[in-house]
């Protein structure tokens, strides 16, 4: 698979702009404000050099679709549509490149929060973008605020900013998370990294330096959590916790074909990683899922369900960070 164009070896984008070969900036960094046809808001970035993906003002500002070139990187599920509210959230979920899962609840439901929380199927507020100069060209900025709040119990908003650029295939989502209320939460957070075909593909391997899985379930006959076999009818997802994980990356190792693709995240704020390996025929998606709770096992049984607390007025910043590279050898460690 051929990689993103470049203007030319000795040529950066910003070039382009500075010597009057592009005349507008929206040439090389393109945003669309749409509305599909279920009334749902899209902003549609178009990057040169770098990703083409939608961001999702409806759904916390979240990440749908997302293209390296001509390639689809993002899974998406086997709905068409959302069937909307009094559905359950699996049934909701379209897949897309990111789906934040919390701060009420992150896996199964729990003491009144439905499965994965409220932060997916939230619409944020003041919701804005902006186009921003770079030694490169230009950067586009969406922000926007994802309130979570109650009458009388938590109040946790979700200040967001998600980031991208020309001249690099990459997208990071940067969050401030904020307690506004009078009395300490517990904020489960998981960023649910969904990635498809062809990336994903029978054999891809995802690099991981961590120790041995925990599984939420036994292990199928043949399966590994971190290989990918080819798709088969009735094979059932793979659930795992990577404990001491490293690096605070994961690798989706490419080939002479496939570029790597690379999840970082935030790891004083993210300590964990999960993965969701679905292979099946009509499914084939592996999840890579940064967290700061427990997904499953006797810690749910915790106060909070082992999530940490926030305190009334304070802040973690945290966040994700996805990107396409051209594919070179892991050293022995390296993830």
């Amino acid at each position: 698979m051929s990689g993103a164009p470049r203007p030319g070896a000795a040529t950066r984008w910003a070039d382009l702009a500075d010597d009057g070969r592009v005349a507008l900036p929206e040439a090389l960094a393109d945003v669309q404000e749409l509305t599909r046809a279920d009334g749902r808001r899209v902003l549609a970035l178009r990057l040169a050099g770098g990703l083409a993906l939608d961001v999702l003002p409806d759904r916390g500002l979240d990440l749908g679709a997302c293209w390296w070139g001509s390639v689809p990187v993002a899974w998406r599920s086997m709905h068409p549509v959302d069937p909307g509210p009094g559905r359950g959230w699996e049934d909701r979920f379209l897949g897309g490149l990111l789906a934040t899962c919390g701060p009420d609840n992150i896996g199964p439901p729990r003491a009144g929060s439905g499965q994965h929380g409220t932060h997916h199927l939230t619409p944020a507020t003041d919701v804005g973008w902006a186009r921003e100069r770079t030694d490169d060209g230009s950067r586009v900025v969406v922000r926007g605020t994802v309130p979570h709040t109650t009458f009388d119990g938590r109040r946790v908003v979700v200040e967001r900013e998600v980031v991208a650029g020309t001249g690099e295939a990459s997208v990071e989502v940067r969050d401030v998370v904020r307690n506004v209320g009078d009395r300490p939460v517990g904020v489960p957070l998981l960023y649910h990294v969904n990635l498809g075909a062809p990336l994903l593909r029978p054999g891809a391997r995802l690099a991981v330096d961590a120790g041995p899985a925990v599984l939420r379930e036994p292990l199928p006959p043949g399966r590994d959590p971190l290989l990918t076999p080819a798709p088969a009818r009735g094979l059932e997802p793979v659930v795992a916790e990577h404990p001491g994980v490293r690096g605070a990356r994961a690798v989706l190792v490419g080939d002479d074909d496939h570029p790597d693709v690379v999840v970082g995240w935030t790891d004083a704020t993210l300590p964990r990683l999960c993965t969701w390996s679905w292979p099946a025929a009509g499914a084939y998606v592996l999840g890579v899922e940064p967290t700061n709770a427990p997904l499953f096992g006797p810690e749910r049984d915790l106060p909070d369900a082992g999530a940490p607390l926030l305190e009334p007025g304070a802040t973690w910043r945290t966040g994700v960070r996805v990107a396409i590279r051209p594919h070179r050898p892991l050293v022995p460690g390296e993830s």
